[in-house]
């Protein structure tokens, strides 16, 4: 949500304050500062951006924060909870929910959906749907989750596609490359956008050659290791593409006078051609522009990351 003031920290609180939440649970994105203008002409007011971070979101940072941090140090601030403690609490409360079904009752889908999604402290879900009774018996929550060996509701009569914080995997997946970034030496910022299923990282430096390299080649092999680096964390496929400046949207526009030229030549020399090894939205590119010729049909050929496309002859590959 974006939000103005006369300053950038008074938009700032003037959004925390509209959304009820403290600093350290939100992502702020200046999107604009203030202007004072000249004689009373051209003043603008400062405008941010606030995205609410969610309570496991925090939680996670918190437990990546105190990360080497000598005890006596952490000590003096609020408790975090370690990793595994989160997961005990977590199979605490699975446990009291399969023990609460056992004697009869009910917890409604809606709920434990909830629970499975860990955007929040599984007791605060529990305490916030009115069901905290249902682990009001420590004695009893420490017994059923030792007795339990697993944290699912795969017993429970419901099935849940399984879930994942889409905003703590466009954490995780910025932070890599902001790191292969540090490694490189390059003064970088890392902004993201994102759906369901999709997440775009704009790379704003004032070093755009050597993250986009000759041709695009470290540009796409950032890309490469990004959706890498998805595939080996999470079951369900994330798409991801990197923007560095505006290359992304040049490199279309150069491509368009490229598709042209194959076409041109294909047609000439009545030959296939094929081209260098392209990213899946590059080949899209060509595609997309090669199906609107007639007489031309173009298609993919070769493995990631050496994928290429082939233009050529309509009918004739058949």
């Amino acid at each position: 949500m974006k939000f103005t003031g006369a300053t950038v920290e008074e938009a700032i609180q003037n959004g925390l304050a509209e959304l009820n939440i403290p600093r350290k649970r939100a992502h702020i994105t200046v999107l604009a500062r203030e202007k004072k203008g000249f004689l009373g002409f051209g003043k603008q007011p400062a405008k941010v951006d606030i995205d609410v971070i969610n309570e496991t979101t925090v939680v996670k940072a918190n437990q990546k924060a105190v990360r080497g941090v000598p005890s006596e140090v952490n000590e003096l601030n609020e408790p975090v909870k370690s990793v595994s403690e989160a997961t005990v609490d977590l199979g605490k409360v699975v446990a009291a929910v399969k023990e609460f079904e056992k004697s009869g009752q009910h917890l409604e889908d809606a709920v434990k959906e909830k629970i499975l999604k860990n955007k929040k402290d599984p007791k605060t879900i529990l305490a916030e749907t009115g069901r905290i009774e249902i682990i009001k018996d420590e004695d009893l929550l420490d017994q059923t989750a030792a007795e339990t060996e697993t944290t699912s509701f795969e017993d429970l009569d419901i099935k849940v596609e399984q879930q994942y914080d889409i905003d703590q995997v466009v954490v995780e997946v910025s932070d890599y490359i902001q790191e292969i970034l540090d490694d490189m030496d390059v003064e970088a910022r890392i902004e993201s956008t994102h759906n369901r299923r999709t997440i775009n990282l704009q790379v704003d430096t004032d070093e755009p050659g050597r993250v986009i390299g000759y041709h695009g080649k470290v540009l796409k092999s950032l890309q490469l290791l990004a959706q890498n680096f998805l595939y080996n964390r999470y079951e369900r496929n994330f798409y991801i593409t990197i923007n560095v400046n505006d290359y992304v949207e040049h490199r279309a526009e150069v491509l368009q006078g490229y598709a042209q030229k194959l076409a041109e030549r294909v047609l000439e020399e009545q030959e296939a051609y094929h081209t260098d090894p392209m990213s899946s939205s590059e080949r899209k590119i060509i595609h997309r522009i090669i199906s609107k010729m007639d007489g031309l049909t173009s298609y993919s050929e070769g493995n990631e990351p050496n994928r290429y496309v082939v233009v050529d002859i309509d009918g004739k590959q058949d």
